[in-house]
């Protein structure tokens, strides 16, 4: 099969739908013989990919790649490509430059539905795209993935598309990667980044409101003062849609001196992150899947997150949850996991890596494929 993956927005690998074409690309090339994969990208990202030939490689123009002309070129130039490559499926990995018309059958992967289920999250254009234009291009394209549950009803629901055209396939993590550390490497770890004292730890964009920093730093800030936790509160994450908010609440914190921005960390950093921390909290109020659940599992790490949307089917059995507008609840949720004996902890961390090693890019690659053969004799039969 000769198919396209669309990595046109994969923001240099930093952003969640970025890190979805790497590893699923990378699966497709290394595991799925029946794929003649092509991938059309910047240039830029081009070495993200390096167990992808140079004749696989299809080149967007620099100048494309803002999010308004990089969505054009989509519409306007992708079928070029397809027809001159003889390609015969296009996978586009994001809704936002799903086709409005394809010349081969076109696979989305949908990763959320949020400009519906989060209204404040886009300005009005995008939310326009969003909630008007976006569903009627999923009802034109032959299948969707969904990476969960959630994802998949409210696709259905909100973009009204027909049950039998959307399949659920969880996304995967990298489990050579996102593994228990050793205590050396933990301990240097800490000693390199100056990590005097136990932290929680939040991995996520600096973006507001969607991702709530500002309900976690005012649960912190109970917690702190009422003597529970004497450690930290560290939140990595490159800065977004109003990031300045987060930034002046941390700022004016009377704990500013224990809650740290740390900006944008790289991938290969994670799992010291993960190892390192007291647990992972997640409030984030709208997940269409939520990897660093997973991710901080698999690292042998406890995890708590807010009880809506993807985040309570992917934290599994072993997350703790609580309501994400409820300061009070988030608080009581980290001072139950600073608090738990040495008996929970190991509970907590074993059911944790047992549920995270359940999740594979080799699985979800596998289910791509299927979808993939599926489409095209869909297509043939009709």
């Amino acid at each position: 099969m000769r198919v396209l993956l669309s990595a046109g927005m994969i923001q240099g690998g930093r952003s969640g739908v970025g890190r979805y074409v790497i590893a699923l690309s990378e699966a497709l090339v290394r595991e799925q013989p029946s794929v003649d994969l092509t991938i059309a990208g910047l240039d830029a990202d081009r070495g993200l990919f390096p167990w992808l030939g140079d004749e696989r490689w299809v080149s967007i123009p620099d100048r494309m790649s803002g999010g308004a002309a990089n969505l054009a070129w989509h519409q306007t130039s992708l079928n070029h490509v397809l027809r001159s490559l003889r390609i015969e499926l296009a996978h586009i990995p994001s809704y936002r430059r799903m086709m409005w018309h394809c010349v081969v059958p076109q696979v989305v992967t949908i990763h959320d539905c949020a400009p519906f289920v989060l209204r404040g999250k886009y300005d009005m254009l995008r939310g326009f795209f969003g909630r008007v234009i976006v569903p009627r291009m999923a009802r034109r394209v032959q299948r969707i993935i969904a990476v969960s549950e959630t994802t998949g009803k409210d696709v259905a629901r909100y973009m009204q598309v027909p049950a039998a055209k959307i399949t659920v396939v969880p996304n995967g993590i990298d489990h050579q990667m996102f593994y228990p550390p050793g205590a050396a490497e933990i301990a240097e770890f800490r000693r390199h980044k100056q990590l005097t004292q136990p932290f929680f730890l939040y991995v996520a964009r600096l973006e507001h409101p969607a991702k709530n920093h500002l309900r976690l730093i005012r649960a912190f800030e109970s917690l702190a003062d009422s003597g529970v936790f004497a450690g930290h509160l560290v939140l990595p994450g490159a800065p977004w849609h109003g990031s300045e908010v987060v930034e002046q609440a941390v700022a004016a914190s009377a704990f500013r001196d224990r809650i740290r921005l740390e900006g944008f960390v790289d991938n290969a950093d994670l799992p010291l992150w993960y190892a390192a921390a007291e647990a992972l909290v997640f409030p984030s109020l709208m997940e269409g899947f939520g990897l660093p659940l997973l991710e901080a599992q698999a690292c042998g790490t406890r995890i708590a997150c807010a009880d809506a949307t993807s985040l309570p089917e992917v934290a599994g059995p072993a997350g703790i949850l609580f309501n994400g507008h409820d300061e009070a609840a988030m608080s009581a949720a980290m001072a139950r996991l600073v608090t738990m004996d040495a008996g929970e902890r190991r509970r907590l961390e074993g059911e944790g890596m047992a549920w995270a090693a359940r999740f594979t890019w080799s699985a979800h690659a596998a289910a791509a494929v299927t979808i993939y053969r599926d489409t095209l004799e869909s297509v043939k039969c009709s």
